[in-house]
């Protein structure tokens, strides 16, 4: 519980700098570029950290494909569209999750309204981020590898899952 009391108000004061941009810009294409950049801002920084955090992680291992790896991190949460879901609505669906899972996920639906509809889209788009996420990212260019690897970030690890995704998940986790 305090892992996501310390993700909120990172979210709250998350920054991204010049060399962050610079950071992202030198490992992703324009096409995912603009996608990294439609992000929330705390979703951009929070992507930053889980791209510097796999990198280290990564270090020495001679199995990961080091540039899958990163970009993989900094496009991991694309299916979380700026403008798509409000604070106060991301919040209470990871309260929802924490504390009700499987009615939490049941009752997540896509499209926004008034208030209700809102929260079930928050509740939606925070279990379906990563099948969101790789559908961009094809719809981009971007190779299966990529898109396999984003889609299935937050699935229980799998026998033979490559190791960029089992990095990717550990970083995430730790922010």
């Amino acid at each position: 519980m305090w892992h996501r009391v310390k993700q909120f108000f990172a979210a709250l004061t998350a920054e991204v700098t010049a060399a962050d941009r610079e950071f992202a810009d030198a490992w992703l294409n324009a096409a995912e570029r603009a996608l990294f950049y439609a992000m929330n801002l705390p979703d951009q920084y929070h992507a930053l950290q889980v791209a510097r955090t796999a990198r280290r992680l990564a270090a020495g291992r001679a199995d990961v494909d080091l540039e899958l790896l990163v970009r993989c991190a900094l496009l991991h949460d694309v299916g979380k569209v700026k403008g798509d879901v409000s604070t106060f609505d991301k919040t209470a669906a990871v309260l929802a999750n924490r504390f009700a899972p499987e009615k939490a996920e049941g009752w997540g639906r896509p499209g926004r309204g008034g208030r209700i509809a809102n929260l079930r889209h928050a509740l939606h788009v925070y279990f379906h981020h990563p099948e969101r996420g790789a559908a961009l990212v094809a719809a981009a260019g971007g190779d299966e590898r990529l898109t396999d690897i984003i889609g299935r970030h937050h699935r229980p690890p799998a026998a033979g899952d490559p190791p960029e995704l089992t990095i990717l998940r550990e970083a995430d986790e730790l922010h």
